[in-house]
């Protein structure tokens, strides 16, 4: 797990919206790549972000010898924290809190985190709904949880990749306030090239959620929620995309939605028999290799 710079800066976009303090709790320990507190001022400056500077903590790493890069106590004590933990399930990196997330936390932590990073962890737990169970209870209310995790791309670099629904679907299911939704594309290279950030909103991708991929980059989701007095972690989840559907079964909506099949359909029947081996290839090749630009809003280049 590492925090690259187009990450730090993610992190001080949010720390901008919404002030950090309190408690923090990553999700196993992260590198940090960064290497000076010189190069994590410039980063706040191109972010217009106010960092702490009254740190008392060590620069080097204490958990990979002979590296020389800034720790993420470091960062997050700068980013405005007062305390930091770390949880994972077994000491090898040194974490504060030993404890398996495929069962349930105990109760001393509940309540106890005023923000939860889930920097590239969730999806090297099997028991996922207990993970958010698991966040859902060691967070305050008020709290804020952001996961920085992988959607595409990246096979078996853990057990799953996460689609953006996923988490729009979970968290307005269970009544959490959604923050920020962003879809990242992310370069091989991603310490030292820049990433474009896009905005995503629910259904934006739907005309190649089926069969069309991306290009060779990798793709991460940064999505952040606060956890209000009626947020849960039980409730039944249905897939957005469906219950759209499903709800406009008797309405003017689903019959648009028939309406503009009956005309593909019309369509390809136009299409001369030698040719609709073609004209398919094309229908999802093209729309694979539009740029995501044209369809999701760029906010930035990180």
């Amino acid at each position: 797990m590492g925090i690259a710079p187009a990450e730090v800066k993610l992190l001080m976009r949010e720390g901008k919206k919404e002030k950090y303090a309190g408690n923090v709790l990553t999700i196993g320990r992260q590198d940090v790549h960064v290497k000076t507190t010189g190069d994590l001022q410039k980063l706040a400056n191109e972010m217009k972000f106010q960092l702490n500077n009254n740190t008392n903590i060590s620069i080097p790493s204490t958990k990979i010898k002979n590296i020389n890069h800034l720790t993420d106590d470091f960062l997050f004590l700068s980013l405005g924290f007062d305390n930091i933990d770390s949880l994972d399930i077994n000491d090898y990196e040194q974490c504060t809190i030993i404890h398996d997330l495929n069962v349930d936390v105990p109760e001393k932590l509940h309540n106890k985190y005023d923000l939860i990073f889930d920097g590239g962890s969730s999806e090297h737990i099997f028991n996922l709904p207990k993970v958010l169970e698991n966040y859902t209870k060691m967070l305050k209310v008020g709290g804020r949880l952001i996961h920085l995790l992988p959607s595409s791309n990246n096979v078996d670099h853990g057990f799953y990749m996460f689609s953006p629904t996923l988490f729009w679907d979970y968290y307005s299911a269970n009544n959490w306030e959604i923050k920020d939704s962003l879809f990242l594309k992310v370069p091989l290279r991603c310490d030292q090239e820049l990433w474009d950030i896009f905005s995503y909103t629910p259904g934006c991708l739907d005309s190649i959620s089926s069969f069309c991929g991306f290009t060779k980059d990798s793709y991460y989701n940064f999505f952040v929620v606060k956890k209000t007095d009626k947020s849960i972690y039980n409730a039944s989840v249905q897939q957005g995309r469906f219950l759209k559907i499903w709800r406009g079964a008797s309405n003017s909506e689903n019959t648009k939605f028939k309406v503009n099949n009956a005309w593909k359909k019309k369509i390809y029947l136009l299409i001369p028999k030698r040719l609709k081996p073609v004209s398919s290839f094309l229908y999802y090749y093209i729309p694979s290799h539009i740029p995501l630009r044209f369809r999701l809003k760029l906010i930035g280049r990180y």
